[in-house]
C-alpha cells in the first residue's frame, strides 16, 4: 500500500482532526481518554539503498519538555517495557533558534511492508504512549 492510501484512510478515520502539514507530513491529534488527546504526526522518510526502496513511516508524538535532574536510568527502563516505539530525547529547535531538550514517542513500520491497520495500531499506541508519560510527568494535557 502507498503512503497516501494509507493517510487517506487515517483522514477518513479521523476526519477534522487529521491535517496534511505537507506532502509525506501529516498531523492526527488522538482522542486517548475522555478529556485527553494527543497529537501524532505521521511522517515518510523515504529512502532507497543500494536500488531497493527501505522508505519507512515514523510516528512521533511529543512528550513535553524534559524536566531538569530527570531520572534517565528510569525513563531507559521504562523504554525497555515498551512493546512498540521508544521514548526519545530530541532537541527541538523554536522559530528564534532556541532549543529545547524533548521528550517523544516514536514508532516506525517499513513502508513497502505497512498496511492501514498496522499503521493506524502504530498512531493509537504512540499516542496513548505519549500520553500516559505525559500525564505520569506533568500531570496536564501539553499536545
Amino acid at each position: 500500500m502507498q503512503f497516501a492510501g494509507i493517510t487517506a484512510q487515517l483522514e477518513e478515520r479521523y476526519g477534522s482532526a487529521a491535517r496534511e502539514v505537507s506532502e509525506g507530513h501529516w498531523v492526527f491529534e488522538v482522542g486517548t481518554a475522555s478529556t485527553r488527546s494527543q497529537v501524532v504526526h505521521l511522517i515518510l522518510k523515504a529512502r532507497t539503498e543500494n536500488g531497493q526502496d527501505i522508505s519507512r513511516i515514523v510516528a512521533n508524538s511529543p512528550v513535553g519538555p524534559l524536566p531538569p535532574r530527570y531520572d534517565l536510568e528510569r525513563l531507559l527502563r521504562r523504554n525497555a517495557q515498551l512493546d512498540v516505539g521508544a521514548i526519545c530525547v530530541e532537541d527541538f529547535r523554536d522559530d528564534t533558534g532556541n532549543t529545547t531538550v524533548y521528550l517523544t514517542i516514536r514508532a516506525s513500520q517499513l513502508m513497502r511492508t505497512a498496511d492501514f491497520a498496522e499503521v493506524w495500531e502504530m498512531v493509537d499506541i504512540v499516542a496513548r504512549i505519549a500520553d500516559q508519560l505525559e500525564r505520569e510527568i506533568y500531570a496536564t494535557d501539553q499536545h
